[in-house]
């Protein structure tokens, strides 16, 4: 019975650990007006589809640098284009890069899909936070494929 107790503590001190690398923050220690996405999907002969993802007039605070979204079963960087954050989001690869679903096995987070999960350094920390009631714009159709630009 004495060899258990090593074994009990080290397993409690390891799922303690798992619990908080993705505990989400209660509070943003950024300012934003509003979270989007428009889902998209290209001509079949491309077969690629995702989610084009903004986060409008996002202002950080002053030791935060704003990092990825995690917006159903997806990873994407976050990147400042004209004002706000975006991130396009590839469900699916391309028919000539093999065709492949891009989810992630194990998601982190249980949000629903009009939530994501923002990620950010604070003073070199890695920190989440949640956002809710995302709006969703009408969808779209690309015949050639997604542009290279995101800032619409």
């Amino acid at each position: 019975m004495r060899p258990l107790k090593p074994i009990l503590l080290f397993l409690i001190i390891t799922l303690m650990g798992c619990s908080n690398a993705y505990k989400l923050q209660k509070q943003a220690p950024f300012q934003y007006t509003r979270a989007y996405y428009q889902v998209w999907i290209s001509n079949i002969k491309i077969g690629s589809e995702g989610i084009d993802f903004h986060i409008a007039n996002l202002t950080p605070n002053n030791n935060v640098v704003i990092d990825s979204v995690y917006f159903r079963n997806l990873k994407g960087a976050l990147t400042p284009v004209k004002g706000k954050y975006v991130s396009r989001l590839i469900k699916r690869n391309p028919i000539s890069e093999g065709h492949q679903l891009a989810l992630i096995k194990e998601f982190p987070f249980k949000i629903s899909n009009r939530e994501c999960v923002v990620s950010y350094r604070e003073n070199g920390e890695k920190k989440y936070f949640k956002i809710s009631n995302l709006v969703e714009n009408e969808g779209i159709y690309y015949e050639n494929g997604p542009p290279n630009s995101q800032s619409d």
